[in-house]
């Protein structure tokens, strides 16, 4: 059920970023084995580029999801002068292109790019941290890395990742309404509908897909609820259903306790139509670093200074859990958000005496 800010903000004009798309040629590893290289040509959209910004973010999207999904953030990034690169997934309609297969030396033209991909957290890696390389993102001073809801877990992995090499210059990872340790509600019910309809897709038979994609296109609008372009957008959404990390997260969330120097922020809200409160409280217990519960904007806006002390106390772990909301925290909160993020940037961790 839609909060009373979500159902607010569903009357107001529907607006995108699609205008501000750009496109770049991405090559990356892709396969269960990751022995193939996949080029595709990939849509993104850059917001605040300019000298001088206090840092740069790069955003991840859920699945479905695309550089909308942060669409309601745009402004508060341009006021507070923080770059935003928001990217979209293989599979969705802003990326198309070819796959380039190394083991048949052959080339498969698609309309979708990347459709043929396993959507293994290992090749969605892959693609990330390719596409971050290509868009200069090594580059910059300082870089947080933020997902939402499936792209939290991305955010997550892609935190251990860069943080291996220092030569990165990650700062932060943010994960907003990422799924916890199981099965969220969204897919739980839904399991055996979702691998027999993967498994018809991992076909690839053009007799099927005639009859299946106009099927997953209602799967996914009317039954899931969740909104995608077409049945083969809605296709490259189903496969990554079978590979969540859940549990996994665990051993990426030890290994960044490791790893000080990285920030990392989680916010989730109670009423969370996919992801049950429990599961939330249980992925943020986990962090065992400061917690903050949030019912209304002014204490919000009370948190914020609290969040900023928790980081300059040599706290890199803070989780906030926004009582009265549901899945959509970048939609309804923003100012928050973006003013976590502008701590994450700026705030210097007090010397230990």
């Amino acid at each position: 059920m839609a909060t009373a800010v979500e159902i607010a903000l569903a009357k107001q004009p529907y607006f995108d970023l699609n205008s501000l798309c750009k496109t770049v040629f991405v090559t990356y590893k892709a396969g269960p084995k990751l022995d193939k290289l996949v080029t595709v040509q990939s849509q993104y959209v850059d917001i605040c580029n300019k000298p001088g910004v206090r840092g740069t973010v790069v955003s991840l999207a859920g699945s479905p999801g695309s550089h909308n999904d942060i669409k309601y953030m745009r402004d508060s990034f341009e006021k507070h002068n923080i770059r935003l690169v928001c990217t979209n997934w293989p599979g969705s309609e802003f990326v198309t292109g070819e796959t380039h297969d190394d083991t048949c030396k052959c080339i498969v033209q698609l309309d979708s790019g990347g459709l043929r991909d396993s959507y293994t957290n290992e090749e969605r890696n892959s693609y990330v941290k390719a596409l971050m390389e290509k868009l200069g993102m090594k580059n910059v001073e300082k870089l947080i890395v933020m997902g939402h809801s499936r792209g939290g877990e991305s955010a997550l992995q892609m935190a251990c990742i860069l943080s291996e090499d220092r030569s990165w210059p990650l700062i932060g990872a943010v994960m907003i309404n990422s799924p916890g340790f199981v099965m969220h509600r969204g897919i739980s019910v839904r399991m055996g509908t979702i691998n027999t309809l993967a498994y018809l897709i991992k076909l690839r038979w053009k007799m099927i897909d005639c009859v299946l994609f106009p099927v997953l296109d209602w799967f996914y609008n009317d039954f899931i609820g969740l909104r995608v372009a077409d049945g083969k957008v809605s296709a490259a959404a189903i496969l990554p259903m079978q590979t969540f990390a859940f549990e996994k997260q665990k051993a990426s969330m030890d290994e960044m306790k490791k790893k000080p120097w990285v920030r990392m922020f989680y916010a989730y809200g109670s009423k969370d139509f996919l992801v049950a409160e429990s599961d939330s409280e249980e992925l943020a217990m986990y962090f065992k670093g400061d917690h903050y519960v949030i019912k209304d904007k002014k204490e919000s806006e009370e948190a914020i200074p609290k969040i900023w002390n928790s980081y300059a106390n040599g706290q890199p772990y803070v989780t906030a859990n926004f009582t009265e909301e549901g899945h959509y925290l970048q939609k309804t909160y923003p100012e928050f958000l973006i003013q976590v993020l502008g701590g994450m940037f700026d705030v210097e961790t007090k010397s230990s005496k």
